[in-house]
């Protein structure tokens, strides 16, 4: 498994964490199934360690461009680019010679722009938001927060980026190209904050404070789709607050849009041509989340994990959304737990049940997108932005089982036996009994111990008489007769004497309750006496 990060200091890391991770010994303790992962420095190296730490170079996004497999040189190696949008508005595009073993990639810088390709050198201009690249047309496009979108052409030369052309979300089919700003003391530049882009369908989606979200069309340059709100409010009669934080493209036809608002909700839009409907096809209620959206990733057909600001890693099941904002929270959701700091970005492997996530934290966590459990975390030292997963087809999931792994689960189970066999249940005893017993069984055990020695002995010296005497002794019938007398004569003189005993006692219980009686009656002619 091989990553790349991206963070807010302009530095570009590999990372493989299996270098990094413990080698487990025969006599370590088991971790238990919910366990975190350990924090591992190892498995790291700068892909370009001249880079100098320059914030207004931080990166803001990666995407790939030619993700290599393994299976274009002879060696089992593979030749991938990526390319990467700075803060300042510079686009590089590196390359990168990957074998499929363990051991880092050498990464080689080919093209840098000079400028920023947003245009304007002060450090007042807009912030770049994101950058997408369409393998069909070969182009890149990158947006700001003005609304701004660049398209850079890599037909030409791959090794080489050129601006073609530049378009607005906010003024595309508009006569008038002046952006109107939200209202205030301040005018807030700032008005788009996430993007996302439908490499299937050539699209870009963005979206900000008081902006609903537009999909333009990156080769004519014209707005397609345009979301709407939800309806005012029926009592208040009020608009609903609006502010897209984060926008994802769900499954490979795109059809399907997820936003995530600032205002902690979900919403998704059918953004398909012919459709009639502007507004959320489905959104999760109010209260479900508590913090602001920053985040969103596709992790199957029917899942999405969302990320928000204090790092909670959540996973929603898209079908259970409703069409009411205002009904009772179903918040019966799948949490990532580990995070600390605000989710910048989260990323699934292209073929590995795997979800990566980086924040603010300086953390990289991988998950197990089935089991929801932390397999690595490295420290990255940097506040990072973004991240890629490599593809692997060598490193299959067998072999990736992070610092937990499936086998630790057998090591739990105690008891190998058939599952529908019946539980052992054993009583409920006090540790008082329990002690009294213990006592009685040794005591008892101590006078059978006792007992035998004794018997054994008795025994020994009948043989010996017997021995000496060298005759057997032959018991008549008259003397068994005589043995049988005797016994019930004892029998009979014991229940005497029990039947006088148990005379003597009454007798004696019935003088101690008439002398009660006549002092309870004397207590009483006293009292009226006095009277």
């Amino acid at each position: 498994m091989r990553l790349l990060s991206g963070d807010e200091c302009g530095l570009l890391k590999e990372i493989i964490p299996e270098i990094g991770r413990k080698k487990k010994g025969p006599n370590d303790i088991v971790a238990p199934y919910n366990a975190m992962a350990d924090v591992i420095k190892e498995g790291v190296y700068r892909v370009d360690p001249k880079e100098s730490q320059k914030r207004n170079r931080g990166v803001v996004d990666m995407v790939w461009i030619d993700e290599g497999d393994g299976s274009t040189e002879s060696d089992g190696g593979s030749s991938s680019s990526f390319s990467v949008l700075r803060k300042n508005g510079s686009v590089d595009l590196w390359t990168a010679n990957i074998d499929n073993k363990k051991t880092f990639g050498q990464h080689t810088l080919e093209y840098s722009t000079p400028n920023n390709i947003f245009g304007g050198d002060g450090s007042d201009n807009p912030r770049p938001l994101g950058l997408g690249f369409f393998h069909q047309h070969s182009k890149l496009c990158a947006g700001d927060m003005l609304g701004n979108l660049v398209i850079l052409d890599l037909k030409k030369d791959k090794n080489k980026c050129n601006v073609i052309q530049t378009y607005n979300a906010y003024t595309a089919n508009k006569s008038n190209t002046t952006i109107s700003y939200t209202p205030g003391n301040l005018e807030n530049s700032q008005i788009a904050t996430c993007i996302a882009f439908d490499t299937a369908n050539a699209r870009a989606a963005i979206g900000g404070r008081e902006r609903e979200v537009c999909l333009v069309d990156i080769l004519t340059g014209k707005q397609v789709f345009k979301t709407k709100n939800l309806s005012p409010d029926p009592q208040t009669l009020l608009q609903q607050p609006v502010w897209p934080s984060a926008i994802q493209f769900l499954n490979n036809d795109c059809n399907i849009m997820a936003v995530g608002t600032a205002y902690k909700q979900v919403r998704l839009y059918d953004v398909r041509e012919n459709t009639k409907t502007r507004r959320p096809t489905s959104l999760t209620p109010e209260g479900l989340f508590e913090y602001r959206l920053t985040s969103l990733c596709q992790i199957n057909e029917h899942e999405i994990v969302i990320g928000d600001t204090s790092g909670n890693i959540q996973s929603l099941d898209i079908r259970k959304m409703g069409r009411e904002a205002k009904c009772k929270a179903n918040r019966d959701m799948g949490r990532y737990a580990g995070p600390v700091g605000s989710i910048r970005q989260l990323k699934k492997h292209p073929t590995l049940p795997r979800l990566a996530a980086v924040g603010l934290d300086r953390m990289l966590r991988v998950y197990d997108t089935n089991k929801r459990r932390q397999l690595d975390c490295v420290y990255l030292k940097q506040r990072l932005n973004c991240v890629l997963f490599h593809k692997n087809h060598i490193w299959d999931s067998t072999g990736d089982t992070g610092a937990i792994s499936d086998d630790d689960d057998d090591d739990l189970d105690v008891d190998d036996g058939d599952i529908d066999q019946d539980d052992e249940v054993r009583d409920y005893v006090d540790s008082d009994e329990s002690d009294n017993e213990d006592d009685d069984m040794k005591s008892e055990s101590k006078i059978k111990d006792s007992s035998k020695p004794v018997v054994e002995e008795e025994d020994e010296d009948d043989d010996s008489n017997s021995g000496d005497s060298g005759e057997i002794e032959i018991k008549s019938d008259d003397d068994d007769d005589d043995d049988d007398d005797e016994n019930s004569e004892e029998e009979e003189s014991s229940e005497k004497d029990d039947e006088e005993l148990s005379e003597k006692d009454y007798d004696e219980e019935t003088e101690e309750s008439e002398e009660e009686e006549t002092i309870i009656i004397t207590q009483e002619s006293k009292r009226r006496r006095r009277r």
